[in-house]
């Protein structure tokens, strides 16, 4: 591919990211399966994963969340993990659900959570989209 192929596409890229992030707003509901309700309390340090934590580390990687819901590396029900690389190195297992597209024309979405935990070296499945913040 030509130089000013990538940069023509990389402009489009930024383009459709700006025009789409402009409407796009985040509201979270945490919604939690049972497994990461019981994550949340165990940890040997009595040291607890609240709601607030996790929606901290959401709104830091909303950006990166978006960019990768455009490129299509974000798929309905492809669970993905957000890992925050400083301390307590928080990560969180998400499998996001498309709802649909809104009266806007934006997409609507659910990130839920599937499993939560404080830990420096977490890794996932192989090929497994992995945002470090």
């Amino acid at each position: 591919m030509l130089l000013k192929d990538l940069i023509k596409t990389q402009l489009l890229k930024e383009e459709k990211f700006h025009s789409i992030s402009q409407s796009m707003t985040f509201n979270y509901d945490i919604y939690h399966n049972s497994h990461s309700q019981y994550r949340k309390k165990r940890h040997g340090s009595g040291e607890r994963i609240t709601d607030y934590d996790i929606v901290k580390l959401l709104d830091k990687a909303k950006e990166e969340i978006t960019y990768l819901i455009i490129d299509g590396k974000i798929r309905h029900k492809s669970r993905f993990i957000i890992s925050d690389t400083r301390h307590p190195y928080l990560n969180l297992v998400i499998e996001p659900e498309k709802l649909g597209v809104n009266d806007l024309g934006v997409n609507d979405w659910n990130l839920v959570v599937i499993t939560v935990m404080n830990k420096f070296d977490f890794t996932g499945s192989r090929n497994q989209l992995h945002i470090y913040i």
